[in-house]
């Protein structure tokens, strides 16, 4: 991001805190709450130093109160008393936000003019490097034409020697006029009266001896022999290769056909207790959860679940280092059914929310009689929590197979039940999965869930 300029990276910024809807469907006093959190988690980022996180929240919750809300179809039902203590929280918030942006911007400005330096090495480097294989490649042309001269200068020097033995064979066989005792000329071809005509009645199918001219010569029998001479000795020293020096073949190693491995090769060790991990989608930060929380909440639900009957429970907790901590269990007044639940006393879980210092990361309730999933009832709950906090959960006990899933609301589940208006139990697509199994929950088995039942 440092290769963008200051003024774009805020706009970014900004772009980001706006990038949500208000949906008319979700009672508006969970946006106020929701507003409420999103204070705490800037708050939280801003300590630990993420200031460009705190910065986004911040304006997010100017935007959803100063802009997105009204649009709100119950905004006008907001008592007046919220209205006015949210307005002084939005004009905190924005003395926040000043403070912020000029300090992100001074960051942003120092980290750019750091990358333009980085930027100006780096091209120096990539231009040098150019230079440089430019360079090989011009020496490896000017290595490629001497080469090549090299090679047509040996080809003229053979031609020569060619030539001089054309010539002495000739002379040998006495076609051409014998060359200078110890000289050796040119070959050149003999032009008018020097030019020797050839008559047929000179020559005859026999050999004949050698002419006075060739006296003095080596004979054939004398440079060849009846057997293979060894061959003539040189000024020049020639290099010699000591054949028995060549080292064997390792036949393990290597074979004609098919190659054998070598036993005594190690072989790379796999531990295949190593679970693969799995990461988070892009976006999500990871929720943490108490070892011990299933477990206590269906010690608490035992009693209804004896009976059949559902229970459900809310998640509360805190965020640090990007991770959202699940610290809290609370168990609201609520209404159990054989296959629903329905919470009655939500107002009781914020007052022990705001003395807690804790925001809501999701629910978990029972199904008695059936297996781990999420009914259309169970889909439009969460919907209304995935929609303010797209980390929220839906942890589900199966009791019936006691089996324990967290789950949440797939991209198209987030699109289909938010589009869908219909109450109570009612039908939803199969395909595309409208739900699945968290991949961004993890459990810390040393920590202890606080539980609070407020029945």
């Amino acid at each position: 991001m440092a290769e963008r300029e200051p003024g774009t990276r805020l706009r970014l910024l900004g772009d980001a805190a706006a990038e949500f809807k208000i949906d008319c469907n979700i009672p508006i006093r969970r946006y106020f709450r929701s507003g409420q959190e999103m204070i705490k988690m800037a708050e939280v980022y801003h300590n630990e130093g993420s200031l460009e996180a705190a910065y986004i929240l911040y304006m997010k919750y100017m935007t959803l109160f100063v802009e997105k809300l009204k649009a709100h179809r119950d905004f006008s039902q907001v008592l007046p008393a919220e209205k006015k203590r949210v307005k002084g929280v939005v004009k905190d918030v924005m003395g926040k936000t000043e403070v912020l942006k000029l300090t992100l911007k001074s960051r942003f400005e120092e980290e750019h003019k750091v990358w333009l330096k980085e930027e100006q090495v780096r091209r120096w480097e990539e231009q040098r490097e150019q230079a440089r294989r430019d360079e090989e490649m011009k020496e490896a042309g000017r290595r490629k034409m001497e080469e090549v001269a090299s090679i047509e200068r040996d080809r003229q020097v053979a031609l020569w020697h060619q030539a001089q033995l054309d010539k002495e064979d000739r002379e040998n066989r006495g076609v051409g006029p014998p060359a200078g005792v110890g000289e050796i000329q040119d070959y050149t071809p003999s032009r008018g009266a020097d030019r020797v005509v050839y008559d047929p009645s000179k020559y005859s199918d026999t050999a004949s001896a050698p002419s006075q001219a060739n006296e003095g010569l080596p004979s054939y029998d004398s440079v060849v022999g009846p057997s293979v001479s060894p061959p003539p000795s040189y000024d020049r020293a020639t290099p010699s290769y000591d054949r028995a020096a060549k080292p064997a073949p390792n036949i393990t190693a290597l074979s004609i056909s098919h190659p054998t491995p070598s036993t005594s090769t190690p072989t790379p060790a796999f531990d295949r207790s190593a679970k693969p991990i799995i990461s988070a989608p892009t976006g999500l930060r990871t929720v943490m959860v108490p070892g011990d929380l299933s477990e206590a909440f269906l010690a608490v639900a035992k009693s209804n679940s004896d009976r059949g009957v559902e229970t459900l429970g809310t998640l509360g907790g805190h965020l640090a280092n990007n991770k959202f901590i699940v610290s809290h269990l609370l168990i609201p007044r609520q209404e159990g059914k054989s296959d629903s639940c329905t919470m009655e006393g939500l107002e009781d879980v914020w007052d022990v929310h705001d003395k807690e210092n804790i925001i809501f990361l999701g629910w978990v309730h029972t199904h008695p009689a059936y297996s781990v999933f999420l009914s259309s009832v169970d889909m439009h709950n969460q919907y209304e929590w995935q929609h303010m906090l797209p980390e929220a959960l839906a942890i589900v006990c199966s009791i019936k197979d006691g089996v324990v899933g967290n789950l949440r609301l797939t991209p198209a589940g987030m699109s289909e039940v938010g589009g869908c208006s219909l109450t109570n139990f009612h039908p939803h697509s199969k395909e595309p999965p409208l739900w699945e199994e968290a991949s961004h929950v993890e459990v810390n088995w040393s920590q202890k869930v606080v539980l609070k039942d407020l029945r």
